[in-house]
């Protein structure tokens, strides 16, 4: 299945290369400009992303089905075990069971959720290089859209940092901060962004938990890309991108 998935979208970046190619290469064709390279870039891979999202849900009920059966073979191998009737070794064999489906199903859940965050950067890439910015904002590397923010920062940024960011959000909300992609994953490198030196938090930048993340990273002077959604409008990948913008692999 995953096979199949990267093969979907190594076509989809071939078949845009090519159709790049062929434009170039033609002397009576018109070259496209930038902005429309751009505009097909961001087409392309909200695509593949969106391909690669509904692969990975059309797993999550399988997935599901089989976590709850192995959760139920363990209950028995338990009632089974304090009879004395299985061993140590079998009621083990389940508990591992039912922690590799749990994780399996968590990783197609990550995936989805990265998937969305990718679609919402690549809309933002598109949005803010068209957002004119006014010389007050391109001062401190600040501008802001209606779905998107974002800050260059002042103290630069390296993924060691993130330990600061961690302690500052436990301290302020006593739990540990919903990271969400720490550094490239797999779902990045399916999609050609560079993601190695990027933190994705799980957190609507207009919560009172964004808000606040949003006001540290800027007295910090650590860069990021706030987005209010993936597409104006719908609240599908809306996160908090500690960082530099992605780039392309």
């Amino acid at each position: 299945m995953k096979k199949n998935i990267i093969v979907n979208i190594i076509l989809v970046v071939l078949i845009a290369c090519a159709s790049v190619s062929a434009t170039d290469k033609g002397d009576n064709k018109v070259q496209k400009k930038p902005a429309d390279q751009l505009a097909k870039a961001t087409t392309d891979l909200v695509s593949a992303a969106n391909q690669y999202k509904a692969s990975v849900q059309a797993l999550i009920p399988i997935y599901e089905s089989a976590l709850k059966t192995a959760t139920e073979t363990l209950e028995t191998r338990r009632e089974l075990y304090a009879q004395g009737i299985i061993s140590r070794r079998d009621l083990e064999a389940s508990e591992q069971a039912v922690k590799e489906a749990q994780a399996r199903l968590d990783e197609s859940r990550k995936q989805i959720t990265e998937s969305d965050q990718l679609v919402a950067e690549a809309k933002a890439e598109q949005e803010l290089a068209k957002k004119v910015v006014v010389p007050s904002r391109a001062a401190n590397g600040y501008t802001a859209t209606s779905t998107v923010m974002r800050y260059g920062g002042a103290g630069g940024w390296s993924l060691s940092q993130a330990a600061h960011v961690q302690g500052f959000f436990a301290s302020k909300f006593g739990r540990q901060l919903p990271v969400s992609a720490y550094g490239q994953t797999a779902t990045h490198n399916r999609m050609g962004f560079n993601h190695r030196n990027s933190v994705d938090v799980a957190v609507h930048p207009d919560s009172a938990e964004g808000r606040a993340l949003i006001a540290y990273l800027r007295s910090a002077g650590i860069p990021f890309i706030a987005f209010r959604s993936a597409v104006a409008g719908a609240a599908t990948g809306a996160h908090i991108h500690i960082g530099y913008p992605s780039s392309r692999l």
